[in-house]
């Protein structure tokens, strides 16, 4: 009779068990996409991931700030670049998130800090007005700040708070030398878990590999502030010329370079130009490299999982990005499910 009662106990606690792990594997989660195109269409494919990822929310594209013209003193020779022109009316039904990336070197030693940040709340504005007819209060800036720049930079963030809610993209070296780089003064943060590694090297993938990551995170890192993390969905060709010069050139065409006499296999990744010829609009000449760069699910899922074992405080995830291309290349439900 005890062996009978033990029997069922067991029984209990394993559907239990069983219970909890189909709970915790069916968990909502939380997945938005980043739009990085002055265009925001809406294809078919863009509308299908959104979907499959249960997707409320978008991450678009506002503009770039750029120092353009040093010697223009009105301006500090910062002004807006690559806007965004137009917006598909499908985009109305999800929560828009405006992002803007302001390369480093505006937060130079003579900046007018308060006068970029008041330039720079009236133009999201302005987009807003235009695009969606009414003002977003949650923004995100995009920023690989340094050690030199940060008090610049962490100014400019606590003035734009005055009129936004505001994340912060976060880099690895940010996390791990966040004693030197400083804390954003932000609640949030997206790290970004792509285009980490080194164009110049050959024999390494420079939007995402694992064991990169892990010179940066480990079981015992930790940050102050909640993050989302950024995954890539991606693929890119680096071009290196003679001089050890690079370009980078959108997507990978592993089939052309395989079947065109004036390139040659070097290896899995790398090709080798034989005569001069024009690829996807540039000029290649004799001795270039082209190196590719192109993901797996595996490395993907892999990296994505490195972060989730540390002591980071990660909440949702935001893939870059609605591209027919990326999105056409990778197995997005195989992320999606191992996320």
């Amino acid at each position: 009779m005890k062996t009978q009662h033990f029997k069922i106990i067991v029984l209990i606690l394993l559907g239990a068990t069983l219970l909890y792990s189909c709970a915790n594997t069916n968990e909502t989660k939380n997945i938005s996409f980043y739009h990085w195109k002055a265009k925001a269409k809406f294809t078919d494919s863009y509308k299908n991931a959104l979907i499959l990822a249960d997707s409320k929310k978008v991450y678009l594209h506002y503009f770039d700030l750029n120092l353009v013209d040093e010697n223009d003193l009105q301006n500090d020779g910062i002004y807006p670049v690559y806007l965004l022109r137009e917006v598909d009316k499908a985009y109305h039904d999800f929560d828009i998130v405006p992002v803007v990336y302001i390369t480093n070197k505006v937060f130079n030693d003579e900046i007018d800090i308060q006068g970029l940040a008041e330039r720079t709340t009236r133009l999201i504005h302005e987009i807003s007005e235009k695009q969606f007819h009414k003002k977003l209060s949650t923004i995100q800036i995009d920023c690989d700040w340094t050690q030199t720049t940060k008090n610049a930079y962490f100014e400019f963030l606590r003035l734009m708070q005055k009129e936004f809610e505001i994340s912060t993209t976060i880099r690895l070296h940010q996390i791990k030398f966040q004693k030197k780089t400083g804390i954003p003064p932000v609640k949030m943060g997206t790290l970004m878990l792509y285009n980490i590694g080194d164009l110049k090297n050959q024999k390494e993938n420079s939007i995402l590999e694992n064991r990169i990551v892990q010179k940066y995170i480990n079981t015992d890192t930790s940050y102050p502030l909640k993050l989302s993390i950024g995954l890539p969905l991606f693929s890119q060709t680096i071009v290196t010329n003679t001089s050890n010069k690079i370009k980078i050139i959108k997507d990978t065409e592993r089939s052309i370079l395989e079947n065109d006499s004036h390139f040659e296999k070097v290896d899995e990744t790398n090709f080798s130009i034989l005569k001069d010829t024009l690829y996807k609009g540039f000029y290649l000449s004799k001795g270039y490299n082209l190196k590719l760069e192109e993901l797996s699910e595996k490395e993907i899922i892999t990296s994505y999982k490195t972060v989730k074992n540390s002591k980071l405080n990660i909440d949702d995830v935001i893939f870059y990005h609605l591209d027919d291309n990326a999105l056409n290349s990778l197995d997005l439900e195989k992320i999606i499910i191992e996320l």
